[in-house]
């Protein structure tokens, strides 16, 4: 097992049906609010969903692959920016099989290249799908279309 350098990343992490996501990018980016669509979105769906970590994820490497964390003081709980903290569904850990970096719009690529798809974590190389911070819709669209890449004809979670 590798551990990264420092324990706890500023990241959120949770599981929609059998896909670990984790959401990267700086304060304010839309992390915690994203994470909340995209679970209601699995749900609305059928699909099982819950919240591994927010703000505070451990990153571990196995032979299986990534997996995330989430601070077990933080367990169950998501800052909702201008209400405060809510409670949500927990899971202890899930296998990270996407990664979602939230950048600032004018840094996103019209036409990533291919290499921009994935990412090298702890060591594990792991599908990466960059989208812009602070804009819901398209970051909904760029997962969405990331997981079905992923999914790979079976159906999405959401």
């Amino acid at each position: 097992m590798i551990m990264p350098p420092e324990p706890y990343q500023h990241a959120t992490a949770l599981v929609l049906g059998c896909h670990g996501l984790l959401l990267r990018g700086p304060s304010g980016a839309g992390k915690s609010m994203l994470a909340l669509e995209l679970l209601a979105l699995a749900r609305r769906k059928g699909h099982w969903a819950a919240l591994v970590g927010d703000d505070r994820v451990v990153l571990t490497a196995y032979p299986s692959g990534l997996v995330a964390s989430g601070a077990p003081v933080l367990a169950g709980q998501i800052e909702l920016r201008g209400r405060g903290i809510e409670g949500e569904l927990a899971e202890r850990q899930a296998l990270i099989r996407l990664v979602v970096d939230l950048v600032p719009a004018g840094q996103m690529e019209r036409m990533p290249e291919d290499d921009a798809f994935q990412v090298t974590l702890a060591g594990v190389v792991v599908a990466r799908q960059p989208a812009p911070e602070r804009d819901l819709q398209r970051q909904v669209l760029l997962v969405r279309a990331a997981l079905a890449q992923l999914c790979n004809g079976a159906e999405c979670p959401v």
